[in-house]
């Protein structure tokens, strides 16, 4: 027969296992509100520095509000302003130096001709300026017809190739005129210039 026999008090004996249960519940009584408070501290400490950093936007932007409208209508005007530059920019690029060309016409009208009428036209076909010379005038001696034809090919001088396009002598005919003296001769001589871009 096996008898056994507890030699040990109730209140004495311990449970066998590492855990205890009445010190895991200690434990956890203790952690898990430490754990919760800790959240709450990090919540708060959060929400805190997100509310400063919003019054520091907002207080940006109550400062930068007045100076980005006054850049955006300062960028509009440098943006009119520069339209309107490059536009006078390429009528200047357009223009044909005109005390240039009269020189060099003086230079090479024979001496038996006479001018009466230098009309220049200009007219746009964008993106160019387009420019006319119409010269009208009157030619003496024996030599007329040559010294107007050397007109009517001034293109072909190098004081003006560059810059026309095509030169011609429109019209040459004896001048009828009785008041006049004979052998002098009407002439019309027309040139065209290059195309002159904007751009």
């Amino acid at each position: 027969m096996n008898l056994r026999v507890d030699l040990i008090l109730e209140t004495e004996k311990r449970s066998a296992s590492v855990v205890n249960a009445k010190g895991l519940i200690r434990i956890v009584a203790i952690v898990v509100p430490l754990i919760v408070i800790l959240l709450i501290s990090l919540a708060v400490i959060n929400i805190r520095s997100l509310s400063n950093e919003l019054k520091n936007k907002e207080a940006e932007m109550n400062i930068a509000g007045p100076k980005r409208d006054e850049a955006i209508k300062f960028r509009a005007e440098v943006g009119k302003n520069k339209q309107a530059l490059d536009e006078l920019e390429g009528w200047r690029k357009s223009r044909i130096s005109w005390s240039e060309q009269l020189l060099n016409l003086q230079g090479i009208i024979p001496a038996k001709i006479q001018l009466t009428s230098l009309r220049i036209m200009h007219g746009i076909e964008p993106p160019s300026r387009i420019y006319s010379m119409t010269m009208l005038g009157k030619a003496f001696g024996d030599q007329a017809k040559d010294n107007v034809e050397l007109l009517g090919d001034i293109k072909k001088n190098q004081a003006f190739s560059t810059v026309l396009k095509d030169s011609k002598v429109a019209s040459y005919k004896r001048n009828n005129d009785p008041a006049v003296k004979t052998g002098e001769m009407l002439f019309g001589v027309e040139a065209s210039y290059q195309p002159r871009s904007f751009k």
